[in-house]
């Protein structure tokens, strides 16, 4: 059991709320249950899939479903389906950065050290919550998909699934929309909570590691407090030990930050086409669904590259800081410790999209370039098709 001080609560417990549900916390939570919460939430994405799948091939004639709300739907559960794999493999290696943050905001002492902490915490959760709300409203657009049941006898799902369901009875029709909203809501769930704890957990180091620079760049005054004590030793395992627990974040998100990003450029590409020809049409719900999908996948590639990117400056920043500390009063094997830190900073630690490419905000550029070229050229080929028609 791991004690939560009311620091760690405010830094972390944000993204527990949300990976709970669908068996996705690290830590406290290696039970049965949790398994079995985690196998619910794979088999509905599965089943979500396929019947949406199975709908677009039988394509009836009394199908109302939007066809972007069949392209979106569909890849966030595949997105789904592999975060959710990849954080079950990856457990234990995730749980240790968790467990590492927790002990950390339990073990700061001093004022200042705290504010930093707390600074880099409070970055987190704007831009986590941020992407929580506004998913949170994407998927409450959805629930407006059954307002025609209101005024009207005429069947509607919330999913894009009435050829597949079009002769179900009342009491069927009634447990597939509930299970649809719970589909739905592990979908938003699922996607969320991974990107929430990845930007909780690098944003994090990115706070030790500025207060790693603060301790190099005041050695000599811990060093005069403790005398017989190796703070160059203490400096450097500490070092190694941020180094460790970036590499677990690597290993543990790179094909999902490859995922996300391959999966937001598509989708970015679809829901701009379908915002233009809902502003053609005038449909205004269509035009608000389209801008709120939009800016959840932007958002959702802007953390991973603002937390590579941040992770990376903190990183190149640590041998400044070594060099500006008072190494010449230092004796040999201290100076050589620094060293060696110097020339393991001299390669910054980085962040990658399944080992591929590194992931910082020029990455974020790109995605935007490539969507809107291929929005460009899909309006050309769509006009050019009206002119032929």
């Amino acid at each position: 059991m791991v004690y939560w001080n009311k620091d760690a609560a405010y830094a972390l417990s944000s993204y527990k709320t949300l990976a709970w549900p669908v068996g996705a916390w690290p830590i406290e939570d290696d039970t049965l249950y949790s398994k079995l919460r985690w196998l619910f939430a794979i088999v509905s994405e599965i089943l979500l899939v396929i019947t949406l799948l199975m709908d677009v091939y039988l394509a009836c004639e009394n199908s109302s479903g939007d066809p972007i709300d069949t392209y979106v739907v569909t890849a966030s559960a595949m997105l789904v389906l592999v975060k959710l794999t990849l954080l079950r493999l990856q457990r234990s290696t995730l749980s240790i950065n968790l467990i590492s943050a927790i002990q950390d905001w339990c073990s700061v002492e001093d004022a200042k050290s705290r504010g930093i902490m707390i600074e880099h915490a409070r970055m987190a959760r704007i831009i986590s919550l941020s992407l929580f709300y506004s998913g949170f409203f994407a998927f409450m657009l959805y629930m407006l998909r059954l307002l025609p049941v209101v005024t009207s006898n005429k069947r509607t799902f919330y999913l894009p699934t009435s050829c597949l369901f079009e002769s179900v009875t009342s009491l069927q029709y009634v447990l597939i929309t509930l299970y649809q909203v719970v589909q739905l809501f592990i979908t938003y769930a699922g996607n969320c909570c991974t990107e929430g704890i990845f930007v909780g957990i690098t944003m994090h180091l990115c706070g030790q590691l500025e207060l790693l620079m603060i301790d190099f760049r005041q050695i000599d005054q811990r060093r005069q407090k403790c005398k017989g004590n190796n703070i160059v030793e203490e400096l450097v395992v500490r070092h190694r030990q941020l180094i460790r627990l970036t590499e677990t974040i690597e290993d543990t998100y790179n094909i999902i930050i490859l995922t996300q990003i391959f999966t937001s450029a598509i989708l970015i590409c679809i829901t701009g086409f379908g915002l233009i020809e809902s502003l053609n049409i005038h449909d205004t719900i269509m035009t608000v669904k389209s801008i709120v999908i939009m800016i959840v996948m932007l958002m959702q590639s802007f953390l991973y590259s603002y937390a590579g990117d941040n992770l990376r400056d903190q990183s190149e920043a640590l041998s400044f800081a070594v060099y500006d500390s008072n190494w010449c009063d230092f004796s040999i094997n201290e100076i050589r410790d620094l060293t060696f830190i110097m020339v393991k900073t001299n390669i910054p630690i980085r962040l990658t999209a399944g080992k591929f490419f590194y992931v910082t905000r020029a990455t974020f550029t790109d995605i935007l370039k490539t969507a809107v070229s291929y929005l460009s050229a899909l309006r050309v080929m769509v006009g050019k098709q009206e002119e032929n028609n």
